[in-house]
């Protein structure tokens, strides 16, 4: 049998990947962003200012003062979760800044004891129980500001864990130009939220901004002629004219049973803080196919995943196609530092990679002379990093009568988004890209996100 000779396998494998665009652009952005470090310039000195005030605190046997330090320096930071992870032998206070988790300071266990006991006693949850998961909450004030603090402990090998979540529980201004919509994406919501029924779901996973979004709508359409009533878990922000509702699952106050007492209280407008279960989802698609509009979260990762997972819930593909209005899928991203940004040299990685994401979009042509990025030069501001804040990067399907004869008859969510991109749909990923070349973003950012 003749043999080719000089095979290489490798330029079989590198022409494959040149057909299938999806895994080219894996391969590349797998380049780009083994040579980016999240951590590598953060400058570590306010951390040193935080470990001496709380250690001299803890000294004094001022755990309140040691307490506060912490949580009103975390808060500084921009964290949105404090962690104390118990290790061998101590326990590592970490804040999670900008979605990325980052080491502050070490604990000795003798300290930490102290804090725990504290915060334990302060979120009334059981002092001498460690040996089960525990859930609780305080407030705190800064400035004449409340800050809410959600706690939540779990027994490991080397002793009890506890994260808190920190909510500012004041009223807010929300704008969609604060989440950072752009205009065509905040168009195709308002088309939804002007409805009198239908049902509107945010998906997107946990801290992605899913209830800020639900509220930013609620601000939209917040009439004293409308009711509007929250089941949620917990209240996130106070609002004006809007009646909040929390619930309570140690007395056995789900999301199903408030939103089945909510219907008899003649709401107009009803947002529930999240899906969880079947029986809670039927209750909510039929409230909104009887005159009521819908507002709720689900956790998927993509707008066309979410009918998937909806119909795998057990919900019919008839019900749903009549009761869903909008998908609105999100998820976070660190924005350039406004202090430090500056423009950066185009990798040839960098270009291939952002014409690839953005070959089904009208863009494509415009790209090949217009591509600029942009950079953080790492300021006192941002600690460093050369990130300050986040952003939104989103994707919305509205519904028409095309998707939803599709959600009955049978459909994939390649489908979907073909008949969707028609309505003006652009994906995450896309979204992504286009705040990169803006100057609000990184394309590593993106990449890493997406």
């Amino acid at each position: 049998m003749a043999t080719r000779k000089n095979q290489n396998p490798k330029a079989g494998m590198t022409k494959n990947l040149l057909k299938d665009p999806e895994k080219q652009e894996a391969r590349i952005a797998s380049k780009i962003l083994k040579k980016d470090d999240d951590e590598s310039t953060i400058k570590r000195d306010a951390f040193v200012k935080i470990e001496k005030k709380v250690k001299a605190s803890l000294k004094k046997q001022d755990t309140d003062d040691a307490l506060t330090s912490i949580s009103v320096w975390a808060l500084f930071l921009g964290s949105s979760d404090v962690h104390y992870d118990n290790w061998e032998k101590v326990v590592k206070v970490r804040f999670r800044i900008d979605g990325i988790l980052v080491d502050i300071f070490d604990l000795d266990k003798k300290d930490y004891k102290k804090l725990l006991e504290r915060l334990k006693y302060a979120s009334e949850v059981k002092l001498n129980i460690t040996d089960v998961p525990q859930d609780g909450k305080y407030e705190f004030l800064i400035d004449s500001k409340k800050i809410d603090v959600r706690i939540s402990t779990l027994p490991t090998k080397y002793g009890e864990n506890i994260v808190c979540r920190l909510l500012d529980g004041s009223d807010k201004s929300l704008s969609f130009e604060d989440l950072w919509f752009f205009w065509t994406s905040q168009r195709m919501v308002n088309r939804s939220i002007n409805s009198n029924m239908g049902m509107i779901l945010v998906t997107g996973p946990t801290g992605s901004w899913k209830t800020t979004t639900l509220y930013t709508i609620l601000s939209h359409i917040n009439k004293r002629s409308k009711k509007i009533m929250t089941l949620e878990d917990p209240i996130e922000y106070n609002m004006e004219w809007i009646i909040q509702s929390e619930i309570d699952e140690k007395k056995w106050y789900h999301f199903a049973d408030g939103l089945r007492a909510m219907l008899r209280q003649d709401p107009d407008i009803i947002m529930v803080g999240e899906i969880r279960d079947l029986d809670t989802l039927q209750t909510a698609t039929s409230a909104a196919l009887t005159w009521h509009l819908v507002l709720s979260t689900l956790h998927t990762k993509s707008a066309a995943e979410t009918l998937d997972r909806i119909i795998s819930m057990g919900l019919q593909p008839y019900i749903l196609s009549w009761a869903l209005e909008t998908i609105i899928a999100q998820r976070l991203i660190r924005r350039i530092c406004p202090y430090c940004k500056k423009e950066k040299e185009v990798t040839k990685e960098e270009e291939s990679v952002i014409k690839l994401m953005m070959r089904n979009t009208w863009m494509k042509e415009f790209l090949a002379d217009h591509i600029k990025l942009y950079t953080g030069k790492w300021c006192a501001k941002c600690n460093g990093t050369g990130y300050k804040g986040r952003i939104g990067i989103y994707e919305i399907i509205n519904m028409d009568d095309d998707i939803r004869e599709l959600i009955k008859t049978g459909w994939s969510p390649e489908e979907v988004v073909k008949i969707a991109r028609k309505n003006g749909m652009i994906l995450m990923k896309e979204d992504g890209v286009l705040k990169a070349l803006w100057g609000h973003t990184t394309i590593q950012e993106v990449l890493r996100v997406v």
